[in-house]
This record gives structure tokens, C-alpha cells and sequence, in this order.
């Protein structure tokens, strides 16, 4: 952590352009940091010196009572740079906003002015196709043991949020890690072909402590004791990745034409002096172009269902829960095709020599394929269908 911590960012205008300044010098080095696919260790800590990290805890408590329509517009030229930084930097506002959906306030409240004060950075260890986490009581709290394979952010986070089970009682807990004790062991070990920034790697907890303060209370999705809004979380990771989708595709859009402007040359048959007189290549990228739109158009009407929501509250009920859920399903599907189809395609706009590893714009295609298969979307396209069928919503659960 910075020895000098920045003001919190309090405006929407404030927020943008930070974050903004940033892509410009992400997206400069984009192609050689994606070559090393080293941890985001210095990235996460010029996120840090903007002051935007606790841009969605309350004012009240210290942060910058911003919304989630602005988290996303200011992360969304950080996607197009380079989608592995966006999306462990989206997953920090999802983790540390996700600490409202438990019922405990006082430690909630905590939490957030520690966020606050400190800018700490959130990981998370929970991805539910993993064993869970076990947690042993002791005295003023337990400790976690066992080990998460898909930890966006672990490696690089201050805090990291999970849940684990009590080995005495079998209840399952929302837990709060402190990353930095000598029980949590990060293992550096994602080499996956794209997100290679997002440090997704694996994290081990070795009876690491999670002391009272940081237990949260109940910390099932679904069962006797469910309530819908403390199960918005999982849509909000599902609609990260919505956002990761469109903003990967306009990167890639944005680098095929500067290339094509720039550098791509006439097919000697056309007839033409210039490659943006080509009307195959203008109307290629306007079909992708248009697609791309399309995708952004549903998943902002998704962002807005979902933020409705979340200013329901306690009070949210299944049916209105349910329809967001549709809602961001909707997107995903969408998305999801129009992600592949625009980095796959981009080569048809540019050519064969675009092909080259000195520019790098194979890097959107790895890390689209790499995202959209975080969970299959045929599930999705499933409950879509299921909707408009027979009015079904999606079953809460680790995914939906």
C-alpha cells in the first residue's frame, strides 16, 4: 500500500476521467504487459493513487456514494485497453459493495470505513465449483482453511471476501480475509492463454484467522433462509462480465480501425487507393460496429435493472430479483456472440500482415475466449428461453 493515501473521489465527472488517464497508459504498454502476464501488482496500486477505490461505499462512512452506472462508464475505457485489468478491477467494486448484502450492520459498517480510510483493494475466493472453505472456531473468531482455484484479485487485494463452513455446526458464514497474514498463500499461478492481468491464480488459506469482526453471518444462496437481496451479488459478477464483453469488443474495434487507417493496404483488385474505400471493409466493421452497440444498448438497460434493484433493498422480492436476473442473462447471450464474432473477425478487416505479434490483436481474442467461458452460456440462453415460455426465472444460485 502507497505511503500517502489519495483523497476519495466524490463526482461522477471526477471518476471518468481518472480512470480515463489510466487506460491512456494501459493501453500504450497493453501488448507488452500482456506478453509478461505478470500479477497487476503496480497497476492495482496507480487504481489505488486515484482515489476511486472506495468510490461505492456511503459518504457517510467515508467513501464517495457513487453509483454503479458511473463505476461502470469509468471502467469501461480500462476494458478496452486491456480486458484482464478490467475486470480484476471490476471484480474489487463487486466485492467490497457486496459486503451490504449481509444482515450484520455494525460490522458491515466497519468494514466500509476501512475501505474508506485505508483504499484497501478486494479479491475474492469464491468460486462455488470449488470445495468449500472450512472454518474452525476459536477463540474471538476461527480459522479458514482449504484452497480456491479461481481467486480474481486474491493476489493482489488487501481484503479478500469468501464463505466458509463450520466444522462443528455446518453452517456456511460470509467471511472477511485479511490477504496479507502468513496463512494466506498465493500460488501465482495463472497461465491461462488470456486475462493474463486479471491475476485469477489460486489462493490456499492455511488456518488463517478471520477474527469475529469479520464474520458477516449467514452465507447461503439459496435454502430456508434466503432472501433475494442478499443474492445479488452473483448477478453482479454476471453483469461484470456483460460489461467486460462490450468493452473488450470496442477495444477491439477501436485498434482494427486505427490499423486499417493507418497501415492496412488496398487489395490490388479493387481498384482503390485507400483501404477505407473498400465496401467490404466498410461494411464489415459497420455490422460489427453495429452488433457491439447493440450488446452495449442491453447490457446499460441490464446495469439499470440491476441498480433498481439494489436500491430495493430488504424489501426486494423474488419476482423483481427474477426479472433482473433475466435481464442480465439476456445480455450475456448477446454479448457473449458478439464478443467472439468482433475479435475473431477483426483480422478480415485488417489482413494478413495485421497478424503480427508486434501488434498484439490477438490478445482480444484470447481474453474473450478466456471470459466468456467463466460459465457456459447455453445456461443462459436456457433461462431466457425458460421466461418467455412459461414466465420461469432463474433458480438462485452460484451463477444465475
Amino acid at each position: 500500500m502507497t505511503a500517502s493515501l489519495p483523497p476519495v473521489i466524490t463526482t461522477p465527472a471526477a471518476a471518468i476521467d481518472a480512470l480515463a488517464t489510466l487506460a491512456e497508459g494501459f493501453a500504450a504498454v497493453a501488448v507488452a504487459r500482456d506478453k509478461e502476464g505478470t500479477a497487476p501488482v503496480a497497476e492495482v496500486e496507480q487504481l489505488r493513487a486515484t482515489g476511486i477505490l472506495p468510490a461505492l461505499v456511503p459518504r457517510e462512512l467515508g467513501g464517495g456514494g457513487l453509483d454503479w452506472h458511473t463505476v461502470f462508464e469509468a471502467l469501461r475505457p480500462v476494458i478496452r485497453a486491456d480486458a484482464g485489468l478490467g475486470h480484476v478491477f471490476a471484480y474489487h467494486f463487486v466485492n467490497s459493495w457486496r459486503l451490504q448484502l449481509n444482515e450484520n450492520q455494525p460490522r458491515i459498517d466497519e468494514l466500509q470505513r476501512g475501505l474508506a480510510a485505508n483504499h484497501w483493494f478486494w479479491g475474492g475466493a469464491g468460486n462455488p465449483r470449488d470445495a468449500g472453505l472450512e472454518l474452525t472456531p476459536v477463540e474471538g473468531g476461527f480459522t479458514v482453511s482449504g484452497r480456491k482455484f479461481f481467486a480474481t484479485g486474491a493476489q493482489v487485494s488487501d481484503r479478500i471476501t469468501a464463505s466458509g463452513t463450520r466444522v462443528d455446526t455446518g453452517e456456511k458464514l460470509a467471511i472477511i480475509i485479511d490477504a496479507h497474514q502468513p496463512g494466506v498463500v498465493h500460488h501465482d499461478d495463472w497461465e491461462n492463454i488470456g486475462q493474463r492481468l486479471s491475476a485469477s491464480g489460486s489462493v490456499s488459506f492455511q488456518a488463517a484467522s478471520v477474527p469475529d469482526a469479520h464474520v458477516l453471518g449467514f452465507g447461503e444462496q439459496s435454502g430456508p433462509r434466503y432472501r433475494p437481496f442478499a443474492s445479488l451479488s452473483i448477478l453482479l459478477f454476471q453483469l461484470a462480465l456483460d460489461h467486460l464483453h462490450v468493452g473488450l469488443a470496442e477495444g477491439a474495434l477501436e485498434a482494427a480501425a486505427a490499423y486499417v487507417r493507418t497501415t492496412t493496404k488496398p487489395w490490388s483488385t479493387s481498384g482503390l487507393s485507400r483501404a477505407v474505400d473498400d465496401p467490404y471493409i466498410r461494411e464489415l466493421i459497420g455490422e460489427l460496429t453495429s452488433a457491439t452497440r447493440a450488446s452495449d444498448a442491453l447490457t446499460w438497460r441490464a446495469t439499470d435493472a440491476l441498480a433498481g434493484a439494489a436500491e430495493r433493498g430488504w424489501d426486494l422480492t423474488d419476482a423483481e430479483r427474477g426479472e433482473v436476473a433475466v435481464e442480465i442473462a439476456a445480455a450475456k447471450v448477446v454479448t457473449t456472440k458478439t464478443v467472439l464474432d468482433v475479435t475473431s473477425r477483426l483480422f478480415e478487416l485488417t489482413g494478413a500482415r495485421a497478424t503480427g505479434e508486434a501488434y498484439g490483436f490477438d490478445r482480444f481474442w484470447r481474453n474473450a475466449r478466456t471470459i466468456t467461458l467463466h460459465d457456459p452460456v447455453a445456461y443462459k440462453a436456457q433461462e431466457v428461453g425458460d421466461h418467455a415460455l412459461q414466465g420461469n426465472f432463474p433458480e438462485p444460485s452460484g451463477y444465475s
